[in-house]
């Protein structure tokens, strides 16, 4: 296995490392698990090709498409520079509950008080935006480098959204901000007259856009990581927070479980529709062969080489901590954890 310190010519050689797909989850401070376990699989002698992500997910998605060194340092750094750490003998507690008052790069909060009573959000994410303006658009706005799908949540209507860099569309900093705009925390995002709310609260687990933009043969060889930061079982909380925390969990839990359920269920069909096409059994001249919706489901694939990884944290690990030590453990964490699966 590769060490955690790997060399310029290992990082080297980008044309060497095999493709994989990646599906990110939001997770506010959980997102450093999904750089760490990033950093394995470069470290193994990977690269993504495909990537979706949620909330903090979408960050690290974009992130990693706008790399211009290796990619784990740069997420790394990222994460690093994200810490808060208030350089005072503090409680634990309090320490960890410190991002309340701002996180260098993502967001402070607000300060006028006197208009509470009209407030929709706590904080401003203007540094995550001055963050996100600083990276190579012209970059990540190549599918060829990268296909990249970032899900948002509608505030009218609840549906979800995937803004992408295929199919003509064009990534910018508002997308990142749709996707990780957290109700209540942030304020939503409005593209061209549209409102959007995280993407975590319609599809947390983005597998659906990977699955449909997948080329050639990926769907038998490229393996599929999904990075599961909001683990299913967990301790019994202990206090108010830790109940909140644990709810939080189950609701995103029992998404991605429907969400790997219904993959299945496609997986099924689509191998079923496989078999009736490679052994004829409708006539060539059958009027649906000519129909758009033949076409589509011919076009679907099925995966073979699906991934998921559950993190496993300790109980009351929270979204909102960013303390440094905190940070520091989840790159670590995720790391191990991933090459403890591969």
């Amino acid at each position: 296995m590769a060490s955690a310190e790997t060399s310029a010519s290992e990082k080297a050689g980008s044309s060497q490392k095999k493709k994989i797909g990646l599906v990110l989850q939001g997770g506010g401070a959980l997102g450093a698990y999904e750089a760490g376990a990033i950093e394995c699989l470069y470290e193994h002698g990977m690269e993504c090709a495909i990537v979706s992500g949620a909330s903090s997910g979408a960050v690290n998605a974009v992130i990693l498409a706008a790399a211009k060194g290796y990619p784990p340092d740069v997420l790394k750094k990222m994460w690093r520079e994200f810490a808060v750490d208030p350089k005072l003998p503090l409680p634990s507690p309090i320490r960890h509950a410190w991002s309340a008052f701002g996180v260098p790069h993502m967001y402070r909060p607000r300060l006028d008080i006197w208009e509470a009573q009209t407030w929709t959000y706590f904080a401003n994410n203007t540094p995550l935006k001055e963050t996100l303006e600083q990276l190579d658009w012209d970059q990540v706005n190549d599918p060829d480098h990268m296909r990249v799908f970032l899900s948002a949540t509608n505030v009218d209507n609840g549906q979800k959204q995937y803004f992408s860099n295929t199919d003509g569309q064009h990534l910018a900093v508002e997308h990142v901000l749709a996707s990780g705009s957290f109700p209540g925390g942030f304020p939503w995002t409005v593209i061209e007259g549209r409102r959007w709310w995280d993407g975590g609260l319609a599809e947390n687990t983005p597998l659906k856009p990977i699955i449909e933009h997948l080329k050639d043969n990926e769907a038998e060889t490229m393996p599929i990581y999904t990075i599961d930061v909001n683990t299913g079982a967990g301790p019994t909380p202990a206090n108010l927070m830790e109940v909140w925390l644990r709810m939080f969990e189950i609701l995103l839990q029992n998404s991605m479980e429907a969400d790997m359920k219904r993959a299945g269920s496609y997986g099924r069909f689509i191998k079923v529709l496989k078999e009736i096409e490679k052994n004829k059994y409708v006539p060539e001249d059958a009027e649906i062969r000519n129909s758009p919706d033949w076409k589509k489901v011919m076009d679907y694939v099925h995966l073979r080489h699906l991934h998921v990884i559950d993190m496993k944290k300790p109980g009351g690990d929270s979204p909102s901590d960013f303390a440094p030590e905190s940070i520091e453990r989840r790159l670590a964490e995720g790391r191990e954890q991933m090459c403890a699966h591969l």
